[in-house]
Parts: C-alpha cells; sequence; structure tokens
C-alpha cells in the first residue's frame, strides 16, 4: 500500500515536469531568447552649427526640453557677420553709383555722337544738292563762255561782254571747289565723331567689369547673408533633448555637437542576435520585448530588418584577421524590432531590453 502511494507521488511530480520540459523544449525550438537589446531610435542626432564657429551667445534649451522641428535652440555672437555684411551693403552702393553715372556718361556721349553724325549727314546731303547744282550752272555758263569767245574773237561781242562771262565762269567754279573741299572737311569731323566712340568702349569695358563686380559682390551677399542666418542653431526634428555639450559664452568650432536630440515616438529595439541564433528569425516574427527599466511594462514588436553584416564589421578597430584566427568567436547580427505596443515616450535612448523572437 504504501509503495503504491511512493509511486503515485513520483509520477504526480514527474508528469508536470515531463509536460514543463516539453513545453520548455518546444518553447526553445520555437523562439528565440536575447538579452543583447537595446533601445535605439531613427531620429537620434547630433546638432552642430553649420560653416559657422564662435562664442555661444545663448542657449535656449536645456536637457529634457523638448524642441520641435525649426525651433531655435541655439544663437551664436553674430557681430562680425553683420559688420561684414554691412560693409558688402555699403561696397554694392558705391558700385552701383559709379555704374549708374557711367552708364549716364556712355549714354551721353554716344548720343551726341549719334546726333552729330545725324547733323553731318544732313549737311553733307545739303553740300552734295548744292555742288550737283553749281556743276550743272558750270556746264552751262563753260558753254556759254566757249560761244562767247568765239563771237569776241569775230569781233561781234565788246571784250567787257567776254570779260564778264569769263569772270562769272571763275567765281562760279571757285564756289564749286569751295563746296567740295566741305566734303573733306565733313569727313574729317565724321572721322573725329567715329574716333569719339572709342571712348565709348571704353566706357562699356569699364561697365562690364563693374557689372561682375557688382554680381560677385552679390554672391558674397548672399553667403554672408547664409552665413548669419547659420548662427541661429534650429533643431532638425522633433524629440527630446538628451544631451547639451556647451554653454553659454564658450567658443564652439562649425562641426563641433552642440546639442543631441532624441525621438522616442521613433524608437525601435537594436536586437544583436548571436549568429547561431538566427535560423528561423525572418523578416514579419513577431516579438515579445521587455524593458530592463520597467519589467512591469508590456512591450510588442516585429522584425523590421535583419543585418547582412555582421556588427564587428563597423567596430572602430575591427579584427584583423588577415594572419588566421585560433580563437573562434561567435558573431552578433543586428535585428532591428519595430515596437507595435507599449507606451513609447518613457523610454530612454540606449535602455537594456530582453526580447523573445517566434521563429517561423
Amino acid at each position: 500500500m504504501r509503495k503504491a502511494i511512493y509511486i503515485i507521488l513520483f509520477l504526480s511530480i514527474l508528469i508536470p515536469a515531463v509536460i514543463y520540459g516539453i513545453k520548455w523544449v518546444n518553447f526553445r525550438l520555437t523562439h528565440v531568447i536575447s538579452n543583447a537589446a537595446f533601445v535605439e531610435s531613427d531620429k537620434f542626432v547630433k546638432v552642430a552649427f553649420k560653416r559657422v564657429g564662435g562664442r555661444i551667445e545663448k542657449l535656449f534649451k536645456e536637457e529634457g526640453d523638448y524642441v520641435h522641428v525649426g525651433e531655435p535652440i541655439a544663437k551664436l555672437d553674430d557681430e562680425d557677420y553683420r559688420v561684414k555684411l554691412e560693409g558688402i551693403i555699403h561696397e554694392i552702393s558705391s558700385v552701383k553709383e559709379k555704374l549708374q553715372a557711367l552708364q549716364i556718361k556712355k549714354e551721353k556721349i554716344k548720343r551726341k555722337i549719334e546726333v552729330s553724325l545725324e547733323i553731318l549727314s544732313i549737311k553733307r546731303e545739303q553740300i552734295s544738292h548744292n555742288v550737283r547744282a553749281l556743276q550743272i550752272n558750270v556746264e552751262q555758263l563753260e558753254k556759254d563762255y566757249q560761244r562767247y569767245k568765239n563771237l569776241f574773237k569775230k569781233g561781234v561781242i565788246p571784250r567787257r561782254k567776254y570779260e564778264d562771262i569769263e569772270t562769272k565762269l571763275m567765281s562760279l567754279r571757285e564756289k564749286l571747289y569751295a563746296n567740295e573741299l566741305l566734303f573733306s572737311e565733313i569727313d574729317r569731323e565724321r572721322k573725329k565723331l567715329l574716333a569719339e566712340y572709342q571712348t565709348v568702349k571704353e566706357l562699356e569695358k569699364e561697365i562690364n567689369a563693374l557689372e561682375e563686380k557688382l554680381k560677385a559682390l552679390y554672391a558674397r551677399k548672399k553667403d554672408v547673408e547664409n552665413l548669419l542666418n547659420y548662427t541661429l542653431l534650429r533643431s532638425p526634428v522633433d524629440g527630446y533633448i538628451v544631451k547639451k555639450f556647451f554653454s553659454e559664452g564658450e567658443l564652439v568650432a562649425q562641426g563641433q555637437y552642440v546639442y543631441a536630440i532624441y525621438d522616442p515616438s521613433e524608437s525601435y529595439i537594436l536586437v544583436l542576435l548571436d549568429e547561431r541564433k538566427l535560423e528561423g528569425v525572418k523578416v514579419g516574427n513577431k516579438v515579445r520585448i521587455k524593458i530592463d527599466a520597467y519589467p512591469d511594462k508590456e512591450y510588442e514588436g516585429v522584425v523590421k530588418e535583419i543585418g547582412k553584416a555582421a556588427a564587428a564589421k563597423f567596430a572602430i578597430i575591427p579584427r584583423d584577421i588577415t594572419a588566421g584566427e585560433f580563437t573562434k568567436v561567435s558573431q552578433r547580427i543586428p535585428i532591428k524590432v519595430e515596437i507595435t505596443k507599449g507606451d513609447k515616450s518613457i523610454l530612454k535612448l540606449g535602455m537594456g531590453a530582453e526580447v523573445i523572437i517566434e521563429k517561423k
């Protein structure tokens, strides 16, 4: 009787243990467990001043403050940039005044030359008309002169009448010659005016040089305005200030980090999974998450991405395997787990976690 009782007690202990053991083994076969898991975020950024450096005039945010994208978070002393911008603006104004004066001068000279050339053209046309009329008169008078000359030789007309027409012809020829000389005078004047076009060309060269200088000044002005804008540092993302690297009054160089910003709404779990446990882990697998700091909080997720390279490949000093290795080290593959259930707002960057990943 006593023996039967012992057997019953033994079986009552053994059967649950076997059942538990079977469940435990089955769980291990269908799930992967890892405590090499950490809270990370797609929106964790270190913010620095772009292209500018100097003394920090104002820090608008403290660690723990929430910031919105585009919100000012820090300000550099911008006095040097403002002085430089004022100097460029003054130089632009001076160049524009000089440019305007040269353009007026050029147009004035050009207009004067054009008007003078037009007047000379009219004069030349008038002289041409006079010369043609005088030539006709001379030709006609020469005929009369020959006729009077013959009549004088024959004694038909008196000498006085012959000499009068001869004098008239000479006078008309002199007048024609004088008018023809005016052509040369007009041509000389025209050459002088055309030579003055060289002054216009020189002015145009000066104007072009000033226009190029003005373009360069406007480009410099735009660049300094950009630098001036860069002295006000704005948040590139929504999130919390998790680190402040400088204090007001300190000097900061361009590119040096001023703040680190973290957005918990974009949090995910980074699992560094032992390569020997990778079998059966696929994108879309469900994941149970236990955050070390909040053991009573429930979190769930799904495998979003499986790394294509071991984490050791991205170490600052990667392993040197060129000479061969005699100690085999199990590598860890980074796996990104998207959090689908749970309060992300309380998660802190870098928190530890344990994950249970269902296998497929």
